[in-house]
């Protein structure tokens, strides 16, 4: 099994994956929000967080794992929450139709597909040393606005401990994996949110690479917020999410 927090009660799990470079930690504040009834399942994806020490670090292998300890924990209804690559690894994992998976929340996710990805971006990803400076840079060039200092903190020494190898499997491989016709259309009711200030997968991207792997997906749009809407908007994304899964 995955390293993760297992928070609340509830016929209902919400298994939340966190974005390229994090932890479980990213979702604590939106986790602290949502309604009481729902239980809360905060993974750690290998080579991230808890977990900076397992291998597997391909889209299809983080599936893999992140489905063995699923069906390890026994959940029989589950809604799969992935936030930008962890969005492609949660895509390709509904694409296996479990029995247990009943819909999908993606923040900001990356495509199915190969991703955009501007070639200063891809140097910096590349280039990174893990270093305090080179976090906060990481961080501090998804925001839109200010997050919580504790959040902040969290989210930078997360990128700081994150494996090498993971880290760099990603801006070399699974960012360029086409894992499209492996995806197909999916008929899970679907909620996509993404900030309009994102400056890796904006609205523009996702309406043109993600929307159309979804039968009849809902899409939110947030002014004025970027690309870590977990901790930018905890308030507001626990709000959309019990709307959804209600």
């Amino acid at each position: 099994m995955l390293p993760l927090i297992d928070r609340g009660r509830g016929e209902t799990a919400l298994v939340m994956m966190h974005f390229f470079g994090n932890s479980h930690r990213e979702w604590l504040e939106v986790i602290e929000r949502l309604e009481p009834n729902h239980r809360c399942i905060a993974l750690d994806l290998p080579g991230f967080g808890d977990a900076a020490d397992r291998d597997g670090f391909d889209t299809r292998a983080m599936a893999d794992q992140v489905e063995q300890t699923i069906e390890a924990m026994g959940l029989e209804r589950v809604v799969l929450v992935g936030h930008s690559f962890s969005g492609k690894v949660a895509m390709v994992l509904a694409a296996r139709r479990p029995a247990w998976l009943i819909s999908m929340v993606l923040v900001a996710p990356s495509p199915a597909g190969p991703q955009p990805v501007s070639d200063e971006e891809r140097q910096f990803q590349q280039a990174f040393d893990h270093s305090r400076e080179q976090a906060e840079a990481f961080i501090d060039g998804a925001i839109a606005r200010n997050i919580s200092e504790a959040r902040y903190r969290d989210a930078v020494a997360d990128a700081m401990r994150a494996s090498p190898a993971a880290w760099q499997t990603w801006p070399r491989h699974g960012s360029r994996e086409d894992l499209v016709d492996e995806v197909g259309i999916l008929d899970y009711p679907a909620m996509i949110v993404v900030g309009d200030q994102d400056p890796s997968l904006p609205p523009q991207t996702q309406k043109a690479l993600v929307l159309g792997q979804f039968a009849s997906p809902r899409f939110e749009v947030i002014p004025d917020h970027g690309h870590l809407l977990p901790m930018e908007m905890p308030q507001q994304l626990a709000e959309l999410i019990d709307d959804f899964v209600s």
